[in-house]
């Protein structure tokens, strides 16, 4: 099974991102990503035996109960990769920053012999792949303040291609944060 670990973005907040990916559409070409995939990876697992999620999601519980609540809020459009071929993404920062948190999470999955890969770490959502564009063009598309958010649980997530070919996350397991901002 291929798990990462993220975040799910609430109604509100799905809504306002995909009425700016719809936006982005005129001006930056590529491969939209569903809305309803979008989520913010906290950390990347990989393929994990399926007699292995219990351990996965014991780990993802036991770091997510010592940290608050974060607020998720959007700052820019940015392109990892190259321009002519990229993947278009919404960038988040986070209060308290979600940073510590992945490192946490990544010394956890790796002291219990369960794949991570340990970065670089970029909260953001992935609106577009096959994405082509100029920084002044990401630049031109802002931020849509709706998007904001605040995260109260962490989800294990299974990446997996249905029948149909498609490409979806699906919430196995939910656990709340620790405390509230």
């Amino acid at each position: 099974m291929r798990l990462f670990f993220g975040l799910s973005l609430p109604g509100p907040a799905r809504s306002a991102v995909a009425a700016f990916a719809a936006q982005a559409q005129s001006a930056v070409p590529g491969r939209y990503v569903s809305a309803d995939n979008y989520h913010v990876t906290l950390a990347f697992l990989g393929e994990v035996p399926p007699q292995r999620l219990k351990e996965a999601q014991e780990t993802l519980s036991r770091c997510i109960r010592i940290f608050p609540a974060p607020r998720l809020l959007p700052t820019q459009a940015m392109l990892f990769g190259k321009s002519q071929n990229g993947i278009l993404v919404l960038r988040f920062d986070s209060e308290p920053s979600l940073t510590p948190l992945h490192g946490a999470l990544v010394g956890a999955l790796r002291a219990q012999s369960l794949p991570a890969d340990p970065g670089p770490f970029t909260p953001h959502v992935t609106l577009a792949r096959h994405a082509r564009a100029q920084e002044d063009t990401l630049r031109a598309l802002g931020s849509p303040a709706a998007a904001g958010f605040d995260a109260g649980q962490a989800h294990v997530f299974l990446s997996a291609r249905g029948t149909d070919n498609i490409l979806r996350y699906t919430p196995l397991f939910s656990t709340p944060f620790g405390q509230a901002l």
